[in-house]
């Protein structure tokens, strides 16, 4: 599906730079105006986590951006391990649901994502868990917080990218039962 055209204030019509390849600032303030903000928010994060932009600089972007997507990406975290995780919790917090990023659960572990009390959704990708020994690891850290009370699921980059259709459908059935705002077992 193609996006709209998205036209530019007049500062960027021209190419700011001898440079033809753009550095990670514009390249994000463009995205910030272009995309979709979940997308764009995406990419900011990712830069985040990657150390290729501090907070001070996604201050400066921001209060460079006109003020409703400003407002938009204001929601952007610097602890998002992932696009996946990104895309994940931005879905729920638009639906108003308590969300908690990389909370620690486990003495010796954080997992992605919180939603409510009790449901751990992990994002996973093929390259930090299709290496075996993370994958005993994973399921060790679910068999933990399974005993703790918390309910697990593991959301791959497919489910959240390919077939987001039929994850969110099936999202939203366990968030209408409401199960993961009850509290933990004693």
């Amino acid at each position: 599906m193609l996006q709209p055209l998205a036209l530019h204030g007049p500062a960027l019509r021209a190419w700011p730079d001898e440079d033809p390849v753009p550095n990670i600032r514009l390249t994000l303030d463009h995205a910030a105006r272009c995309l979709p903000p979940v997308k764009a928010a995406i990419l900011i994060e990712s830069a985040l986590h990657q150390h290729r932009m501090t907070s001070w600089q996604l201050e400066q972007l921001l209060a460079g951006l006109p003020t409703r997507t400003a407002g938009q990406l204001s929601r952007v975290r610097t602890d998002a391990q992932s696009g996946t995780e990104t895309a994940v919790r931005w879905w729920f917090e638009s639906r108003r649901v308590t969300v908690r990023s990389q909370a620690q659960l486990l003495p010796d572990a954080r997992v992605d994502l919180l939603i409510g009390t009790n449901w751990v959704i992990e994002c996973d990708s093929r390259r930090f868990h299709d290496d075996p020994q993370q994958y005993r690891e994973d399921r060790r850290r679910d068999l933990a917080l399974a005993a703790r009370g918390y309910r697990v699921t593991r959301l791959t980059w497919e489910q959240v990218f390919l077939e987001w259709e039929k994850t969110e459908e099936m999202l939203l059935r366990i968030l209408h039962r409401r199960q993961h705002l009850a509290g933990l077992p004693a």
